[in-house]
């Protein structure tokens, strides 16, 4: 997010609408360098760019690909600081570092501190003790220590059913620490041209060039590289986001040696909005970004830039309105707070609130940013007075002061993670965590990483017997949670239990020359069906699945965090499309095989994670509306009814969903039992009170 706004004081100073103190001498003076040439047109680039983010994190409808906005600011921030460095060598024939890096930290410490401590706050008051609290500690932690990027890159938090709700609250700080890491690293960068440049003879500034286009090159070289075999890492570090700050440093270095024509500039600049504008109607691939996809908006950013220099063309008018280029001066305190408040918003409500509520949320940063930008960070700028040595507010001062403001943060936090441990080692909240965890289990040999196979599984729940029937289980999560149900029936009974499920896996017959994972999971189970169809001592399949997810082609929430989450919905029409073309083929074919299916119905699903639910004082009940729990009700059942005619005499269709709701109202908590171990898979222990669903479908092969 943009820090370049500290070059400018944030409470009155040059615009004279603050109740600051006249400037001292000193003040003026870095006030005409920091001033030289002030550009509102990049201030509103800024704005437009917060505004996308806000938009694509609040989830508004035709914003799906504005998460380019960061990419606008990694450019515009090597700009502006690459710009004002040369100005202060131009002017006083040196850098002072000190001054730099105190300007930096004026700008960006107070008002991030000022969240990470809210943030340590709100997280207790709001979020669980079983994991969500703990990881904004230790979360907050690292973005004190600017190494948040690092952090998420390497959490672990995340796993096959997605995270609870209030966790990845300073999950935004990643691009800050980028940001934080580029300044650190800009001052090396240099020195190491100007060792080039004194070795070779040649001039500081086109080494300085030459080097920024190599390492810039490099970066986005390794940033493709890495969009297919490391792609956390290329999201997340900075060697892979370097090319984005050095295309802005690269632009400051030479766009005063290059004089375009008015009519050019109007061109570029009508030419950058017009690419925004494209990449965010028609969203770019996420898997593997950055990659070289982030070289658009970033053209497009460099568009925008150069268009304004040398003289106002109307797309920089456009970006220096009023309104635009506030909103561009306060949009750091804007990013630090929108997503923690979004995040905690979903963690109060225990879902996803609504279009109306996130967008009041992102207001209300939106106002916390102002007070932040008039009465923390122009606070801070009123009493930084000089930079020289000696003075209450010098450059080493500002430096150790803001180290220990961080460090103090920090020791918050970790005060923080000792607390959360405390209460969730409370008998409340252990019983809440046991029922977070109360999960279907399967042999350890068919699982990778997760509670369910992510990759084809032929997975024996008993010892295989050649010479006895077999049951087998297909389908996707809501096929795996019946597990301890069908072990149960099956207990003491002579049959074969074998699985083949895999989460977001639903069955159907696959396209010939499909190879992704859910399509070889299916061709794996109708393998072996057809092995074992002609033996006397007989199968039957028990067909289950999240029936109304790929008959919609809408991801449902308990599959949404079970697949990529960027490209969810992508995942979720591809095989929503070969469900609906091959799901009628494979019960046709198991008609001709002879094999009777059991099918299970469609699973309610509740819209907040029922142990949560349950373990809360809330406004609002966690029971569901039948209608709303399992949408298309009727139409979904006659579907799969429909498949069924003409299967082997006692096939069954099976209504578990008996056992969740009544006639009106669908359970999170029926006779003493959390029946869900999130939102919509069954707890391990309601699944095996469900036996009797399937113990017909044991007696028939047994």
């Amino acid at each position: 997010m943009t820090t370049s706004t500290l070059d400018r004081p944030p409470a009155g100073g040059e615009s004279g609408d603050g109740a600051s103190a006249p400037p001292t001498k000193v003040e003026t003076e870095r006030a005409q360098v920091t001033r030289s040439e002030y550009r509102p047109d990049i201030d509103g680039i800024r704005g437009a760019a917060a505004i996308m983010v806000m938009g694509f994190h609040a989830q508004v409808p035709g914003f799906e690909g504005a998460y380019i906005g960061l990419d606008l600011f990694f450019v515009v921030s090597g700009y502006v600081i690459t710009g004002l460095l040369m100005y202060e060598f131009q002017k006083t024939g040196t850098i002072r570092w000190g001054a730099f890096y105190a300007r930096r930290a004026r700008r960006l410490i107070p008002a991030k501190a000022t969240m990470l401590i809210g943030v340590l706050v709100l997280s207790y008051l709001i979020a669980t003790p079983t994991g969500a609290q703990q990881q904004t500690a230790k979360s907050a932690m690292a973005a004190a220590g600017f190494v948040s990027n690092i952090f998420f890159w390497q959490a672990d938090d995340v796993d096959y059913f997605g995270h609870e709700p209030g966790t990845g609250v300073l999950l935004h700080t990643w691009s800050l620490s980028v940001e934080e890491q580029f300044y650190i690293a800009l001052p090396l960068a240099i020195f190491l041209a100007w060792l080039l440049a004194k070795a070779l003879r040649v001039p500081v500034m086109r080494t300085l060039l030459f080097t920024t286009v190599a390492l810039g090159t490099a970066s986005a070289w390794l940033a493709i590289v890495w969009a297919d075999t490391n792609p956390d890492a290329a999201y997340y570090l900075p060697i892979t986001r370097a090319f984005e700050f050095l295309i802005g440093v690269a632009l400051a270095l030479v766009v005063r040696k290059i004089r375009l024509a008015q009519d050019v500039r109007e061109v570029m600049g009508l030419a950058g909005a017009a690419l925004i504008a494209f990449v965010i109607w028609k969203p770019m691939p996420v898997d593997g970004y950055p990659s070289y996809w982030a070289l658009i908006p970033c053209g497009a950013a460099l568009l925008l830039v150069w268009a304004g220099v040398g003289g106002p063309t109307a797309m920089t008018r456009f970006l220096s309105m009023r309104w635009l280029v506030w909103l561009g001066l306060i949009s750091y305190g804007w990013y630090l707070w929108h997503w923690p408040l979004l995040v905690l918003g979903e963690s109060l409500n225990l879902t996803t609130p609504p279009l109306w509520a996130r967008v009041g949320l992102v207001m209300v940063a939106l106002g916390i940013a102002y007070l932040s930008y008039r009465f923390i960070e122009g606070l801070f700028y009123k009493r930084s007075g000089s930079v020289r040595k000696g003075r209450t507010w010098g450059a080493q001062r500002v430096i150790i002061s803001g180290v220990l403001a961080m460090s103090s943060v920090a020791g918050l936090a970790s005060g923080a993670v000792a607390l959360a441990d405390d209460q969730a080692d409370s008998p409340h909240w252990e019983a809440v965590n046991d029922q977070l965890n109360d999960v279907p289990a399967m042999p350890s040999e068919c699982l990778g990483d997760s509670y369910i196979p992510d990759t084809p599984q032929k997975c024996f729940l008993v010892p295989f017997e050649k010479d006895r029937p077999t049951v087998v289980l297909w389908g996707d999560s809501h096929a795996w949670m019946y597990i301890p149900a069908i072990q149960a029936a099956a207990r003491k009974k002579d049959v074969n239990l074998v699985a083949f499920v895999m989460g977001a896996c639903p069955p159907f017959v696959p396209p010939e020359d499909e190879g992704i994972a859910c399509a070889r999971s299916n061709r794996q189970a109708l393998s072996f069906v057809e092995r074992y169809a002609d033996r006397k001592e007989g199968i039957r399949v028990i067909a289950s699945a999240s029936w109304q997810t790929y008959l919609s082609g809408e991801a449902d929430s308990g599959l949404a965090e079970r697949v990529p989450a960027a490209a969810n919905q992508t995942y979720v029409s591809q095989i929503s499309e070969m469900f609906n073309a091959g799901a009628t083929p494979l019960f046709d074919y198991l008609k001709t095989l002879d094999v009777a299916v059991d099918v299970v119905g469609p699973t309610p699903i509740i819209p907040r994670n029922a142990p949560l639910c349950e373990a809360r004082v809330r406004p609002f009940s966690c029971d569901v509306a039948r209608d709303v729990a399992i949408a298309d009700e009727d139409e979904n059942i006659a579907w799969i009814k429909q498949q069924m005619r003409g299967l082997p005499r006692g096939s069954r269709y099976i209504d578990a969903a008996k056992a969740l709701c009544d006639d009106d109202v669908c359970f999170a908590e029926r006779d003493g039992v959390v029946q869900y171990f999130d939102d919509n898979h069954l707890s391990a222990k309601l699944s095996r009170r469900l036996k009797r669903f399937f113990a017909p479908s044991i007696r028939a092969v047994g």
